[in-house]
C-alpha cells in the first residue's frame, strides 16, 4: 500500500501536540490510506523565515503534503493563513502546504475535552470542576494558555506543596494523546478550515 507522507512545520516543539489532531484527521477521512507523519525538528523552534523553513523540511522529508502550524495570536485567522500561503509561493516546495491556524493559539483546540485534560494531569478518575469555558467562546479567549494551564493544576487536585513541583508545560503536551475522537473541534470555524483544507491537499494525489 503506497504511503502519504506529511511533514510538520511548528514554531515550538510544544506544538507538535497537533500530530494527534493530524492522525485523526486522516485516519477519519481517508480510512484506508497509510500515513507517515513526521515532525521537521530540525526547523523546530522557529529561528528564520518561514519560507526558508518549509523548503528545509521539503528537502529533508520529501512529503507529499506539509502542514505549516502558526498561532494566530494577535492577528487573524485569515492573515495567518496569507502568511502561509505567501511563504510556500516563495519557498517554491513543489507539493500541497496546509496552514493549521488555532485562534488564538493552540492551547485552545486543547479545551474541549474535560477527561483527556484529567487524564493529562494524572488524576483522570477526579471530579474537582474545571470551569471549562463554553466551547463556542474558546476562539475569543485573550489567552487559553493560561486557561488551559489552569485546568490542568486544578485538575491535578494536589495538595500546595505538591502543586509548586507540578509541571503544566509537561502535562499540556500530553493532552491530545488521550482524545481519541477530535469532532467536537469541529464546531470552531479554525479546526474546520484546517481538516477541509487537508482533506482538499491529500484527496487529488495520485499514489497508486
Amino acid at each position: 500500500m503506497p504511503v502519504t507522507n506529511i511533514a510538520i512545520v511548528c514554531d515550538g516543539t510544544s506544538d507538535l501536540c497537533i500530530q494527534h489532531l493530524i492522525q485523526w484527521i486522516v485516519d477519519t477521512n481517508f480510512p484506508d490510506q497509510a500515513f507517515r507523519i513526521n515532525p521537521a525538528r530540525e526547523v523546530i523552534p522557529a529561528h528564520g523565515p518561514l519560507h526558508a523553513r518549509l523548503k528545509k523540511a521539503f528537502d529533508n522529508y520529501e512529503p507529499d503534503v506539509i502542514v505549516c502550524h502558526r498561532d494566530a495570536e494577535k492577528t487573524t485567522l485569515q492573515a495567518r493563513t496569507d502568511e502561509v500561503r505567501n511563504a510556500h509561493l516563495v519557498s517554491g516546495v513543489p507539493v500541497p502546504v496546509v496552514a493549521a491556524v488555532p485562534v488564538r493559539m493552540i492551547e485552545s483546540w486543547l479545551l474541549t475535552e474535560e477527561a483527556a485534560i484529567r487524564s493529562a494531569a494524572n488524576n483522570r478518575n477526579g471530579n474537582v470542576n474545571l470551569n471549562l469555558p463554553p466551547r463556542h467562546t474558546i476562539e475569543s479567549l485573550p489567552n487559553p494558555k493560561d486557561v488551559l494551564f489552569q485546568a490542568l493544576k486544578v485538575a491535578s487536585d494536589l495538595p500546595p506543596q505538591r502543586l509548586k513541583k507540578f509541571n503544566e508545560h509537561s502535562a499540556r503536551s500530553r493532552v491530545t494523546s488521550f482524545i481519541d475522537d477530535f469532532s467536537g473541534l469541529r464546531t470552531l470555524p479554525s479546526f474546520l478550515q484546517f481538516e477541509n483544507s487537508l482533506r482538499e491537499a491529500i484527496s487529488p494525489l495520485d499514489l497508486v
